[in-house]
């Protein structure tokens, strides 16, 4: 049960959302949405945004998404200081721009959503392995003797005896 009550109507309602709502809710916006100019992103643009949105998400990337007045959507993926900025857009192309501490140190065009994919992938899951394997270094069983299973038995404290007169 949830007791954060949200009023879609307040101003600070998007920024409650998910990156995942926000980029569902685009299919929304009405034509001239940005001063009179501007459109939604069809359907393919929002679900291949949702792919790169979930593959940053689950490798632990902080995400926020923007709408463009073409149709097209940015998504940015945020790790310490750097910044993957995808630019979808409706044609299904991708751009990708890296950035490093604010300066631009990279940018590719007209990748295809495998791209764009397997780009976060290479980037970002290899450091997580690495981090997951080193973690267990110490957890884990390293000969059979460590399987076995031994009883518990703590002894009866002083006071116990006491309590119980028969023990004793």
């Amino acid at each position: 049960m949830s007791f954060l009550y949200i009023n879609e109507s307040e101003p600070n309602f998007l920024f409650l959302q998910t990156t995942d709502q926000r980029i569902s809710d685009f299919l929304k916006l009405p034509q001239g949405w940005h001063y009179g100019e501007g459109h939604a992103p069809n359907e393919k643009t929002v679900n291949d945004s949702l792919l790169i949105n979930n593959q940053a998400t689950l490798l632990g990337l902080k995400t926020e998404a923007f709408p463009g007045i073409n149709g097209e959507i940015e998504i940015d993926c945020y790790s310490k200081d750097k910044t993957l900025e995808f630019t979808i857009e409706s044609t299904g192309k991708i751009l990708l721009v890296e950035d490093e501490s604010g300066i631009e140190t990279s940018s590719q065009e007209d990748l295809t959503i495998k791209d764009a994919l397997d780009f976060i992938r290479k980037e970002y899951g290899r450091k997580i392995w690495n981090l997951s394997e080193q973690s267990t270094e110490g957890i884990t069983t390293n000969s059979e003797s460590d399987l076995l299973v031994w009883r518990l038995r703590i002894p009866l404290m002083e006071a116990e005896y006491q309590l119980y007169p028969a023990l004793a």
